[in-house]
């Protein structure tokens, strides 16, 4: 993806989150691998948490660094990755590959003066749902106290950057 692409992408985000109409909403990229819900466990748990979206992926390796931003850009609030710990991982380097990309998104998300803590990137243990729950109730508390429904702007001495 050129940087002109990524520019765009991201001043869409800004945008988008300048409006401030858009519901709360947090997206979890989880690995197949972690195998942390089946079917029916899944639409149980999100019934509990209102606004997150999991989204199952054959390997974290898979996903790419416009992928994590043009979900933002989609009205993501929040975004989380779960990748296998790199020894279990299936792919042999999905979750180093993973963690490359997510470092890259997070750069970008600096680079444009948004606050990279809107997403998350955590190895994780399969099929560990509490460790699910406190991550996003962790999450969640950063989310709200970095920013209340507003653009997640980092603040420097000199002003907003």
């Amino acid at each position: 993806m050129t940087e002109l692409k990524i520019t765009y992408l991201l001043m869409v985000i800004f945008l988008d989150r300048s409006v401030g109409t858009l519901p709360r909403r947090i997206v979890v990229f989880h690995c197949r691998n972690l195998k942390l819900f089946t079917q029916n466990e899944q639409r149980d748990f999100l019934r509990s948490w209102p606004g997150v979206k999991l989204v199952a992926i054959p390997c974290s390796g898979k996903l790419e660094a416009h992928h994590l931003l043009k979900t933002l850009a989609s009205g993501a609030e929040g975004l989380v990755v779960l990748a296998c710990k790199q020894s279990a991982c299936h792919y042999l380097e999905g979750a180093l590959r993973s963690h490359k990309r997510f470092d890259y998104a997070r750069l970008w998300l600096d680079k444009i003066g948004l606050d990279p803590g809107i997403i998350e990137f955590r190895h994780f243990k399969p099929m560990d749902r509490a460790g699910l729950e406190d991550l996003l109730n962790e999450f969640l508390l950063r989310l709200e106290s970095s920013h209340s429904g507003g653009i997640p702007l980092k603040v420097s001495s000199a002003g907003f950057r």
